[in-house]
């Protein structure tokens, strides 16, 4: 059922671009403050929003379905092809039981992306890492604050 609604709000994502998306491409990464929590997402920019977007499996232990929005306040050259940025975004996600000791629920908050990126081929490919610490609050199990550390890296694919 999971999979079926995490295809679904894709699609939607997906559906609501169309074809004006200017940069997508695919990110994996890990909770540094979770214990190393694994996930894997679908990234993408729209051209008429100077947001980047990621929708995906944030964690597998417990399920969770996430997305995030990030503005890039400096996205600045280092050397060469090596550029850094430095944002404010948003994340949400929704969160099924793993046991008896956690409800299903949802966690949100505030992060804040700091990373390098490099483009090739013209523009038409970039690759980048990214740090991109948050607090958030997490409804489920009662109501709770926490802090999250995630470390990400991808490709973007730009047209």
């Amino acid at each position: 059922m999971l999979k079926r609604i995490f295809i679904g709000f894709i699609m939607l994502f997906v559906a609501g671009s169309g074809i004006f998306a200017t940069g997508i491409g695919i990110q994996g990464g890990t909770d540094v403050a979770a214990g190393g929590k694994t996930g894997i997402d679908i990234t993408f920019k729209l051209d008429s929003v100077p947001l980047i977007f990621t929708v995906g499996i944030p964690s597998f232990s417990p399920l969770a379905v996430g997305v995030t929005a990030d503005y890039w306040v400096l996205n600045d050259n280092l050397v060469g092809p090596l550029n850094w940025y430095i944002g404010a975004g948003l994340f949400a996600q929704i969160y099924t039981d793993s046991d008896e000791h956690m409800d299903a629920g949802f966690f949100g908050g505030v992060r804040v992306p700091v990373g390098l990126n490099m483009f090739f081929a013209d523009n038409m490919f970039e690759v980048y890492v990214q740090l991109a610490p948050g607090l958030g609050i997490g409804i489920g199990n009662g109501i709770h604050p926490d802090f999250i550390i995630p470390f990400n890296y991808g490709i973007r694919f730009w047209f």
